[in-house]
C-alpha cells in the first residue's frame, strides 16, 4: 500500500478534479451543448437508474453485468436483506449455555426516535461494527444489541402537537395510559426512519432483539435500578431547584435548557403562551428598608415577582456606599415575619451593576440556593 504525505495526496485530488472536470466537458461537448465552468460541468451528466434483479431476501447474483461506473447503490443492495435472512447477526445463547464459544455483548448507544442518524453516529457505528466483526471472526458468539430511546421530552412534545392539532386535545384530556399509547401510536409510524437508516449502513446488529426504551421489559428494568439504587442510598429526595417548563408542565435537565444572555431589554415569547410577546431584561428598582432606621437600601431586579422569596440583600464587601450596612437587618414590605440580612460577596456582586446591591433569593437562583 502507497503512502503520501499530506501535500502529496493534496496535490492528487487537484490532478483528479481537472481530470473529471475535462472529462465532463468533453462529455457535455460529445451531447452537442456547451460546457460549463469547471467543476459544474458534472452536473450535466444523467444519473442511471439502477435496478436489482436479486429477490429480497436472496442472495445477490454477482453474474450479472456491472454498471460502468461505480454505483454504491448497486454495491450494497440485497446484500443486507440476505444477511438478515441468515441470521448472521444473530447472537445464539445456546452456544454460549453449552460453552461452545465465549459472549462478546455490546449495546448500541440509543439514538432518540424523534431524531435522524448524522455523521457522529456514522463514526460510532463503524468503530462498534469493526469490533463486532472482529469478535465474531475470532470465535466469540457476538450480540450487538440495537435500540432506539423513546425521548421523553422531545417525544412528548411532538405526540402532544400532533394531537393538539389533529384533534384538539392535550395529554391530560387523554390521561396516562391512552397518551402512552398515543407515543406507541407515533413510534410505530415514524421511528422507521432511523431503523432504516441503520440497515443502510450495513451494521451487524441483531435485529431480533431490537429494544425500544418505553416497552414493558426496558420499563421494568428502570424500575427495578431505581428501588435497588435508593435502598442502598445511591439516589435520595431531597429540596433542589428544577428547570420548570410552563408548557409541559414538568421539570427539565439541565442538559434540556437553553440559556439566552440579553444585553439589553427584549421581547420573547414564552412556550405555552401562543404568540404572546413578553418583555425579559428590564431591571425594576425597589427599596428595602433597613430595620430600626429610616434608611433604605435599592435593589434592581428583571424578576420583580421573585421578591416574594427573598431572603436576603448582598453587596460587595469593598462598596463603600454599603459595607458599613453589612450584617443589618431589613423589613420585608409584604411578608412581615421573614428575616433579612444584608450580606457580603465579592464574587456575585459587580458593584458596578445595577445599583451594586443584589437580592438573594434561593428558591429562584442557583447560585443563591447553593
Amino acid at each position: 500500500m502507497d503512502i503520501f504525505a499530506a501535500d502529496e495526496i493534496h496535490d492528487i485530488i487537484q490532478m483528479r478534479m481537472v481530470e473529471w472536470t475535462r472529462k465532463a466537458k468533453e462529455l457535455e461537448l460529445q451531447k452537442g451543448g456547451k460546457a460549463k465552468r469547471g467543476a459544474q460541468a458534472v452536473t450535466s451528466i444523467e444519473e442511471t437508474k439502477i435496478e436489482v434483479s436479486t429477490p429480497e431476501g436472496e442472495k445477490k447474483d454477482t453474474s450479472i453485468e456491472l454498471p460502468k461506473n461505480y454505483d454504491p447503490r448497486f454495491v450494497e443492495s440485497s446484500w443486507y436483506s440476505w444477511w438478515q435472512k441468515q441470521g448472521y447477526f444473530h447472537g445464539n445463547n445456546e452456544n454460549v449455555i453449552e460453552g461452545k464459544k465465549k459472549p462478546y455483548v455490546m449495546m448500541l448507544p440509543p439514538p432518540n426516535v424523534t431524531g435522524a442518524l448524522h455523521l457522529g453516529h456514522a463514526l460510532m457505528l463503524a468503530i462498534e461494527d469493526l469490533i463486532a466483526r472482529w469478535r465474531k471472526m475470532s470465535g466469540y458468539e457476538v450480540l450487538w444489541l440495537p435500540g432506539v430511546d423513546h425521548a421523553g421530552i422531545s417525544t412528548q412534545n411532538v405526540v402532544e402537537n400532533k394531537l393538539w392539532k389533529s384533534e384538539k386535545k392535550t395529554r391530560h384530556d387523554l390521561g396516562r395510559e391512552q397518551f402512552v399509547q398515543e407515543v406507541w401510536n407515533w413510534k410505530n409510524e415514524y421511528g422507521g426512519k432511523i431503523v432504516y437508516q441503520f440497515q443502510r449502513y450495513g451494521v451487524a446488529l441483531d435485529w431480533d432483539r431490537f429494544c425500544f426504551t418505553l416497552d414493558d421489559d426496558r420499563s421494568a428494568a428502570v424500575k427495578e435500578a431505581f428501588v435497588r439504587m435508593h435502598e442502598k442510598g445511591l439516589i435520595y429526595r431531597a429540596n433542589r431547584l428544577v428547570n420548570w417548563c410552563s408548557a409541559l408542565n414538568t421539570a427539565l435537565s439541565d442538559l434540556e435548557v437553553d440559556y439566552i444572555d440579553l444585553e439589553k431589554p427584549k421581547k420573547l415569547k414564552v412556550p405555552g403562551h401562543g404568540d404572546k410577546y413578553y418583555e425579559f431584561g428590564y431591571l425594576t428598582h425597589f427599596l428595602y428598608k433597613i430595620k430600626g432606621t429610616d434608611k433604605t437600601i435599592e435593589v434592581a431586579t428583571t424578576r420583580i415577582e421573585t421578591m416574594l422569596g427573598d431572603v436576603a440583600v448582598a453587596v460587595h464587601p469593598e462598596d463603600p456606599k454599603y459595607k458599613d450596612l453589612i450584617g443589618m437587618e431589613l423589613e420585608h414590605p409584604i411578608i412581615k415575619d421573614r428575616k433579612m440580612v444584608i450580606v457580603a460577596d465579592p464574587v456575585l456582586v459587580d458593584m458596578n451593576f445595577g445599583t451594586g446591591a443584589v437580592k438573594v433569593t434561593p428558591a429562584h437562583d442557583f447560585n443563591d440556593f447553593a
